[in-house]
């Protein structure tokens, strides 16, 4: 009777271990899968970001350089403005429209044609 109450607790004991390796093992295959989507989805983030931040990089090199070529003294204007005064020369408003137009088409990544 001793030997068949040993067998007992010790096969009762043996499934006790099984049940919490089983159970170690599907927690770990959780925590894998749930590492490897944080992995992803953070790569998939700094993609996007680089991406976005090269764009916009681009785009204010455009126009920079596109700045150069002008009289830097104007920065911004609502609306192309009407000249009606004689002070502005064909010239100089021909330059701001250029200047203007080169600054719209760097923003909204739009090519000259």
């Amino acid at each position: 009777m001793a030997k068949i109450l040993a067998l007992i607790a010790a096969a009762f004991v043996a499934g006790w271990y099984l049940n919490d390796l089983q159970h170690d093992r599907l927690e770990l295959s959780i925590t894998r899968a749930a590492n490897t989507a944080a992995e992803k989805g953070r790569t998939i983030s700094e993609g996007i970001a680089s991406d976005s931040s090269r764009q916009l990089e681009d785009k204010l090199e455009a126009l920079r350089q596109q700045g150069d070529k002008y009289q830097p003294v104007i920065h911004t204007e609502i609306i192309k403005p009407v000249f009606t005064n004689v002070c502005a020369t064909d010239e100089y408003v021909r330059l701001f429209n250029e200047s203007s137009d080169a600054a719209e088409r760097a923003l909204s990544g739009k090519s000259a044609d």
